[in-house]
């Protein structure tokens, strides 16, 4: 099971828009892709209080929990309006997400999907702000 989040855009302006909208909500879906997989790199970043989640096994400590790669194995890709970032389907992906026994779980797309909540609305603006001046507005 791959644990992921999928960010989608929808409503009639965005499906009745025609080739100018489609190609500008595309760019904007793969805006906050690229910010979600930023987010989970801070998420994911390990830590000096625990053995957090390494990129390399360099990264790791001797005689920690986590010796792996799980960072590298989480990516987005993005398809007309939707994208999605997951963990490809990593045997430790539910348990880094959601914890198992004493283990809580690093909750990193819970937290991340929660955090772009936040910032969809201001990224919305400041990206159609930006696209309208490329266009020649103000």
């Amino acid at each position: 099971m791959a644990v992921g989040m999928t960010v989608e855009i929808s409503g009639p302006l965005l499906e009745q828009g025609g080739r100018i909208v489609g190609k500008v909500t595309e760019g904007f879906v793969t805006r906050m892709m690229q910010l979600g997989e930023q987010r989970l790199d801070i998420v994911l970043r390990p830590r000096d209080t625990g053995p957090g989640v390494y990129l390399t096994k360099a990264q790791a400590q001797p005689k920690r929990a986590s010796k792996g790669t799980y960072r590298l194995k989480v990516h987005g890709t993005s398809q007309g309006l939707r994208a999605r970032i997951d963990d490809s389907g990593h045997i430790y992906g539910p348990w880094l997400e959601f914890g198992g026994g004493r283990f809580k779980g690093y909750a990193a797309f819970r937290k991340t999907k929660q955090w772009m909540d936040e910032q969809v609305d201001k990224e919305a603006r400041d990206y159609m702000k930006n696209y309208i001046r490329r266009l020649g507005g103000k």
